[in-house]
């Protein structure tokens, strides 16, 4: 496995090489952000509800912002709107910890997840307009073992480092180090932009379109097949996994830094859930491996909403994330390969704006649930829409070609021309 994806990095672009890396390295940063961010919430006062508005900000902000970006993208080179995306957010990040009224929180929250969407619509359409069709599945699954390398070093920075700024400068408040160690996570992801200012420039067909030209003639059928079931993963993963280090801090009486282990460790199994993606897909369909392991993190999901054990609740929350997560690059591999070539960042767009105008709702919900009623409930309704999306996909594409038979179809026209 260590061989195959060495030769198949080997053969990646440059460009593609600095995108790997700057996206990396941004995630690790944001990963400091989202550990400590509602950590630093509730530090300032708030509850559960008004968190879960706060922290639904960036899925709203990335909503609002999809598609527009989808549109604005195909009129602009990527590494000019990336580059743009990543240091305007991390302006408006920062200004967002530097205030600490609800209304700033919000605003500048908002702005900042809209110039981030810049960057989350660009991935995809770039890896599959910068690969060939026998690289994507070790370059997707490259991409996101990156970033759960990024992220689970990032945890462990994250988790300690509140810790170590508080024995550096003891006369700083709890406030005050929260503040500090994201200020230091934000450095990280405006670092980032050294990589994507390396990508040079490759000339592309300029359009003439106007900006929202052509929407009523995007194949709406396939687009709604395969948004309903991500809409479903939303509203569920929503409910519950942005609030999961307040789950082990206030349950389990966590400390910040047994927080950050947790959390490397989740990245650590979701990393080689990842990296033996490439093996096991060969032996299955990409339909089927979709399937299969968001069926089998279920019964882990349910698990860790009637246990009060911490060993079985990690141990849960853990599998979990790898089953969820090792099947993301070949989600996002599927819809991209379902769509034209000249639709698929319209189509990432779509998917995106859909999904984060759901995943808004329910965090919101979420934590509005949790507040009121108890995290275990939340847990059992969060998996009853897991399996609602499984089943969509399942019944939408079950009598859809299988990838060796769409194989066979390329090649087949391959030769023929």
């Amino acid at each position: 496995m260590f061989r195959s994806y060495l030769s198949h990095y080997s053969t990646l672009s440059n460009n593609v090489k600095l995108f790997l890396l700057g996206n990396a390295i941004q995630g690790m940063g944001l990963s400091i952000y989202s550990l400590l961010f509602n950590l630093y919430l509730k530090e300032l006062g708030f509850g559960e509800s008004a968190i879960g508005g706060l922290i639904s900000t960036t899925s709203l902000g990335i909503s609002l912002m999809a598609v527009p970006a989808a549109f604005i993208i195909e009129k602009f080179h990527v590494k000019h709107l990336v580059s743009t995306g990543m240091v305007l957010s991390s302006i408006f990040y920062t200004l967002q910890v530097m205030n600490i009224e609800e209304g700033a929180l919000f605003t500048f929250g908002l702005l900042a997840s809209m110039f981030q969407a810049l960057f989350n619509i660009s991935v995809s359409p770039f890896y599959l307009k910068n690969s060939k069709p026998d690289q994507r599945v070790h370059l997707f699954t490259m991409n996101s073992s990156f970033n759960m390398a990024a992220h689970l070093l990032g945890y462990l920075i994250g988790g300690f480092l509140p810790d170590f700024l508080e024995s550096l400068i003891p006369a700083l408040s709890k406030v005050e180090i929260y503040r500090s160690s994201i200020m230091i996570a934000l450095g990280i992801v405006f670092a980032s932009n050294m990589m994507f200012l390396r990508i040079k420039r490759i000339p592309a067909m300029k359009s003439n379109k106007k900006l929202f030209e052509g929407i009523k003639n995007k194949n709406w059928k396939i687009l709604s097949k395969l948004i309903l079931p991500k809409l479903c993963f939303a509203f569920g993963g929503g409910l519950i996994v942005p609030f999961m280090n307040l789950y082990l801090k206030e349950k389990f009486n966590l400390s910040t830094d047994k927080i950050g282990v947790a959390y490397a460790f989740l990245q650590l199994f979701i990393f080689l859930g990842i990296f033996v993606t490439p093996t096991i897909i060969r032996k299955t369909t990409h339909l089927k491996f979709i399937v299969l392991t968001g069926l089998f993190s279920i019964p882990f999901m349910i698990t860790m909403g009637l246990t009060g054990n911490i060993t079985l609740v990690l141990s849960c929350f853990f599998m979990r994330g790898m089953l969820m997560n090792m099947s993301g690059p070949i989600t996002s591999m599927f819809e991209m390969e379902r769509v034209k070539e000249e639709e698929s960042i319209f189509a990432s767009a779509t998917i995106i704006f859909f999904y984060h105008m759901v995943y808004t709702t329910s965090t919101r919900l979420g934590g509005y649930l949790i507040e009121h009623y108890s995290f275990g409930q939340t847990f059992y309704v969060a998996g009853s829409f897991y399996a609602l999306a499984i089943a969509l996909y399942y019944y939408f594409f079950k009598d859809h070609p299988t990838d060796e038979e769409e194989d066979c179809d390329i090649n087949i026209a391959e030769e023929a021309a």
